[in-house]
């Protein structure tokens, strides 16, 4: 460390050579890291004139300062009344909304590819609860993100998916662009069920995702393993709700499939919903999802095949390895059962009783699924739970911001701005509690300490736009 000071000394002035060698060094060593002694430059962010939907209280309040140091918010108040420091970089926002950055709670991120991290950014959304993965890729993502290596949402992850036995080995055996073997995990025991809880908890996954399962006793086994480890447990509705809720799963994907308003009489269903909502177990519509495998075979295939985005310009941003598994997931589009379009009826149904009852709902995709655009297709599900549910916009944006945040236990850091939460925060050209597409209209994102404009949007859906034809 001391080379470079003295050979500088070696080259000095004899008048300045007399200051005391120590303190000289000091001062270089200063100069040369700035970071000495927590001498570091500090980076200064200040949004002035804008109005905040803190998400705290249903009321935006207008004319405000949002003042921020490095990942951190440090003051809001009154435009004037918050002191702005002079090196700051001030963002006028007069007529614009700030809100805290969006969750996507279901997405499938390792499918998507690294390639496509930024377009998360791009859209808002500085969070993703990944429901399974490549844990090699998603883990490694998730410390290149934190420590600002690699440019992406945050990541919550279960790592691979839990699955039965025998349905891991039927995918594997009718082959697919998915690597089964790095993404699902398969149980069949018992005892199978408890190791591979054991192994995930020391891999360092945050909970846990099952899809099928081999038999209620494998289920709960599973369950009270991960309680043991203190991992939450998600997934879909793999045994009935009296099961779900006595194991303490904290998330139901998709809903419930058949829905229950064709299985419980109305009383029945009113006396379940409660106990959901009063046990906060959520629930993940993704009703997105339900309308992409509603698209004809043709106009599917048309949209996947369509590289140059002419017929959708999301698809100019979609990776290569993703494609291919979309034009998979175009061949299977024939095989969906005629009742459908009732399923899904019925699983709404049952959605706005659940809001109604007190279910919380958190805003997800499913990126994965056939014409899930990453990043982007969470502003039509927010739409979606306005539209078809009932959601309030402000309830919307509940599903996507705070909601998720509780969630995984990080209402302190995330999902309201406030003094002492982490800055991530998106910028709106319009209000969006009018509107809810207005979540749509970007002008800027704070993402893990870095401000993006709306230039600075665009050259990052440039450069991924660039790589698209690549497979990752």
């Amino acid at each position: 460390m001391y080379l470079l000071p003295h050979f500088l000394l070696n080259h000095l002035p004899k008048e300045i050579t007399r200051i005391n060698h120590f303190w000289l060094i000091v001062m270089l060593v200063v100069g040369i890291t700035g970071s000495f002694n927590g001498m570091a430059q500090h980076r200064w962010l200040a949004f002035e004139h804008v109005t905040v939907i803190d998400m705290k209280i249903p009321e935006p309040r207008r004319n405000q300062t949002v003042l921020i140091e490095d990942e951190r918010i440090i003051a809001v108040g009154p435009t004037g009344k918050v002191r702005v420091p002079k090196q700051a970089q001030v963002i006028h926002a007069k007529g614009k909304f700030l809100i805290p950055g969006l969750w996507d709670a279901h997405v499938h991120i390792t499918k998507a590819g690294p390639n496509s991290l930024p377009l998360f950014i791009a859209n808002g959304i500085t969070s993703v609860r990944d429901m399974g993965g490549d844990p090699e890729m998603l883990l490694d993502w998730r410390e290149k993100i934190e420590s600002g290596k690699l440019l992406g949402p945050r990541i919550k992850t279960p790592g691979p998916i839990l699955e039965d036995e025998a349905n891991v080995a039927r995918m594997l055996q009718e082959g697919t662009v998915e690597p089964v073997s790095h993404t699902r995990v398969a149980i069949g025991s018992v005892d199978n069920a408890i190791r591979k809880v054991d192994s995930l908890s020391r891999l360092g996954v945050d909970f846990l995702k099952i899809r099928t399962v081999t038999s209620k006793a494998v289920y709960e086994a599973i369950a009270s393993e991960a309680r043991k480890k203190g991992l939450a447990l998600t997934g879909h509705a793999v045994v009935g709700p009296e099961e779900m809720l006595l194991a303490g799963q904290r998330s139901i994907e998709h809903a419930f499939l058949p829905p229950l308003i064709s299985t419980m009489i109305k009383t029945e269903r009113a006396e379940l919903f409660h106990r959901m909502a009063k046990q906060n177990m959520v629930v993940v519509p993704t009703l997105i999802t339900g309308k992409s495998i509603q698209v004809p075979y043709k106009q599917a295939a048309s949209l996947v095949n369509d590289q140059s985005g002419r017929l959708d310009y999301r698809r100019r941003y979609v990776s290569g390895y993703l494609i291919e598994d979309w034009r998979e997931q175009v061949a299977e589009l024939t095989q969906y059962p005629a009742g459908l379009d009732t399923l899904l009826a019925g699983r709404v149904k049952d959605l706005r009783e659940m809001h109604r009852a007190g279910v919380r709902l958190m805003a997800g995709t499913d990126v994965g699924v056939l014409l899930i655009y990453p990043g982007f297709s969470l502003h039509q599900e927010l739409i979606l739970m306005v539209k078809e549910i009932g959601l309030t916009p402000y309830e919307a944006l509940q599903s996507a911001t705070i909601y998720p945040a509780e969630f995984f236990n990080l209402q302190n850091d995330l999902g309201t701005i406030e003094t002492g939460k982490r800055a991530d925060l998106l910028l709106l050209g319009a209000d969006p509690l009018r509107n809810i597409s207005n979540t749509q209209k970007i002008m800027g994102v704070v993402a893990n300490g870095s401000y993006f404009s709306k230039s600075a949007i665009q050259e990052l859906l440039n450069n991924v736009k660039s790589k698209s034809k690549l497979k990752r």
